[in-house]
């Protein structure tokens, strides 16, 4: 079955504006954003025009990322979710987030809790700066089936000599910098839509965060080939063979170390 990062490499056709809008509503619950674009989102004339609306960035190019290695962390996307944020940035404060390689890949897809999203993926690299490294992950995200939005955001994180994120005043959570598209012809509106989803996604950051711990207490992960036949369909189809990638198991005794595990997940 082709992962995220097989679709990233095809780069079809970008969601439209109104998958970001119902995924805010989903996942900012009851607050005064989630409201508005409730109401918003009961006009059907906004609605037609909200679908006819479709951003640029359908990915990166191909040369970019083709050489990333792939993580799948379906496992501890779904711990992250059932772990109290405090919790865990109190664990992973202490724990070394510096990427093992150049280029990574995170990815989690096939959700079931954050709407019209179906599958997102943190494209990671990192280089040395003076005080440790600096860490750069751009946000891949997929809604319904097929429709990338690429990067949505793009996060800055110092790290220090030991791989420790720097912590955000008076709390354990990093201190993070973040970018969001912009375009030159109507400056202001990408941002304003982009903000309030990315604030919900926000346990995308703290799954990106656990995964980067959990590779570093446990770095010699299975590595998986897709399908042969499955792999020479796509490659007939796209051009393009499925490409191997490493699984992270629920039973892997770093993450229960990360994040809560309960009896039923074991």
């Amino acid at each position: 079955m082709p992962r995220l990062f097989d679709r990233q490499l095809l780069q079809p056709d970008p969601p439209s504006l109104y998958d970001f809008l119902q995924t805010a509503v989903y996942t900012d619950g009851d607050s005064p954003n989630a409201l508005r674009l409730r109401r918003l989102l009961s006009n059907p004339a906004a609605v037609r025009r909200a679908r006819q609306v479709r951003p640029g960035g359908t990915g990166w190019s191909v040369h970019e990322i083709q050489d990333a290695r792939v993580i799948a962390a379906e496992a501890v996307h779904h711990r992250v979710q059932r772990t109290p944020a405090p919790a865990l940035f109190t664990r992973l404060r202490h724990r070394c987030v510096l990427p093992q390689d150049e280029a990574t890949f995170i990815e989690a897809q096939k959700l079931r809790s954050m709407g019209p999203l179906s599958s997102f993926g943190w494209f990671v690299t990192r280089w040395p700066d003076a005080d440790g490294h600096v860490l750069q992950a751009a946000l891949a995200t997929e809604w319904g089936r097929g429709k990338l939005f690429s990067p949505l955001a793009v996060l800055h994180l110092a790290l220090d000599g030991q791989g420790h994120y720097q912590r955000q005043h008076g709390t354990d959570g990093p201190a993070i910098e973040i970018a969001l598209p912009e375009d030159p012809q109507q400056p202001g509106l990408l941002p304003s839509i982009l903000e309030p989803v990315l604030h919900g996604l926000m346990v995308t950051t703290a799954t990106l965060l656990a995964t980067l711990a959990v590779l570093n207490a446990d770095p010699h992960l299975t590595r998986t080939v897709p399908d042969q036949a499955q792999s020479t369909a796509h490659a007939r189809r796209y051009g393009r063979s499925l490409v191997p990638y490493c699984k992270i198991p629920a039973t892997a005794p770093s993450l229960a170390e990360v994040v809560d595990v309960r009896e039923e997940d074991a």
